[in-house]
């Protein structure tokens, strides 16, 4: 049988050794995009409701139809289907959300500690945009976004990823003319982000659903250009005149005597209150390190009385909510801590670390031994202390000075 030009216009006879038409110029070794693939090998078809990418790829190499996606070229989909069929896995199409979920089930997941998982559950949520999206899709760039979006001025999301707006000076989730601005985040939450991501990769790739770990690129701002703010002595007063008068203010003041870290502070209850055998109430608490784990802190004669009027509240933390229940870091945060330095006229760049770092510098200030200053603040090295919590004043280093002889 001799041989046709491939060209439907030409199909002039051609000798069985000619690479191109003499006549038309057609390459006779290109396949037609309408010759079908062999048995077995999966199909590629064009779809007419999807202009964008018209052209759809599904393989059956497994035995099962698995359904590939779409794609703006045939050869596009070709090579996704050869893509596919060189290294078939069931987890082709999973999606950012369906990793995460299997990625929850995990040994490398169960094995975190609490705060830990609340950190990524808080991540997590700034992930929303990508949930539904392919994994295997996701490059640097669709994480960077969600990153830059985080970094600058952004709209406020609630812990469902839902979209805050502000309606007649209160907060809402009902669509408003006016959304929740919030200032952008610090380095530590980015980073906790991009944590999460770093985290689900390697589990992604045992799967052989990806082989490039696209969330290590990831951009994030300098931490060494946050700024590190504490309290002054003048907020300290504001904050003590105001206790009775703004909610929750006897929280924050507590907070910046008793020094513990802002989760471990929600968790106390009457088990951790002890008075000593010279009769100094202390607390018995803290976590995260070894160092920090069940480190003592004496009550603050100036707090003593804030504490004694909390115990009596009986609620199921010390440090409880308006109706007694215990509450987590992030519902603290935004519903107690910040209205509360709003309503004292107090910058939202003063975050609950804020305290530790107030507690730290003021320690510091009044001439307290380093060997103190790191058991209080439950660290192994007053490094840690020197580089991130204190901030030496001129006005506190005067009054340390004015504390020698």
């Amino acid at each position: 049988m001799p041989k046709i030009c491939k060209n439907r216009k030409c199909k002039r006879e051609l000798q069985d050794d000619f690479l191109f038409c003499p006549y038309c110029g057609k390459n006779q070794n290109k396949e037609s995009r309408n010759n079908k693939r062999p048995n077995g090998t999966g199909s590629i078809y064009q779809r007419k409701d999807i202009k964008s990418q018209p052209w759809a790829a599904s393989s059956t190499i497994t035995g099962k139809r698995v359904y590939l996606g779409v794609f703006p070229t045939r050869t596009a989909a070709v090579k996704a289907l050869d893509d596919y069929e060189a290294n078939p896995t069931s987890a082709y199409n999973i999606t950012l959300a369906q990793l995460h979920e299997k990625w929850m089930k995990s040994k490398s997941y169960t094995k975190l500690g609490e705060s830990t998982k609340s950190n990524y559950k808080t991540s997590w949520d700034k992930l929303k945009p990508l949930h539904n999206r392919k994994f295997k899709d996701l490059r640097k760039a669709d994480f960077q976004a969600i990153i830059d979006y985080y970094e600058g001025n952004h709209q406020k999301r609630g812990t469902d990823g839902k979209l805050m707006y502000i309606k007649n000076g209160k907060h809402t989730y009902e669509v408003t003319s006016e959304p929740y601005i919030i200032e952008g985040l610090k380095f530590s939450a980015l980073h906790k982000v991009k944590c999460l991501l770093t985290k689900m990769y390697p589990f992604a790739m045992e799967d052989d659903i990806v082989n490039k770990n696209y969330a290590s690129f990831i951009e994030l701002p300098d931490p060494n250009e946050v700024e590190k703010t504490s309290f002054t002595d003048i907020q300290l007063e504001i904050i003590r005149q105001n206790i009775n008068k703004v909610p929750f203010a006897d929280y924050i003041y507590c907070l910046c005597y008793l020094n513990f870290r802002v989760s471990e502070f929600l968790e106390l209850t009457k088990d951790n209150y002890y008075m000593s055998d010279t009769k100094i109430p202390v607390f018995v608490g803290g976590k995260k390190t070894e160092a920090g784990t069940d480190r003592l802190i004496p009550i603050h004669p100036k707090i003593q009385p804030i504490i004694k009027r909390l115990l009596n509240k009986n609620g199921e933390t010390i440090f409880c909510d308006e109706n007694g229940k215990a509450m987590n870091k992030d519902r603290f945060r935004e519903r107690y801590f910040y209205p509360a330095l709003d309503a004292l006229g107090m910058p939202r760049s003063l975050t609950p670390h804020s305290c530790r770092r107030t507690f730290s510098t003021r320690m510091s200030a009044a001439g307290a031994r380093p060997e103190d200053i790191i058991a209080l603040m439950g660290h192994t090295s007053y490094d840690t202390d020197i580089k991130h919590y204190i901030n030496q004043e001129a006005a506190t280093l005067y009054n340390a000075i004015k504390l020698m002889a």
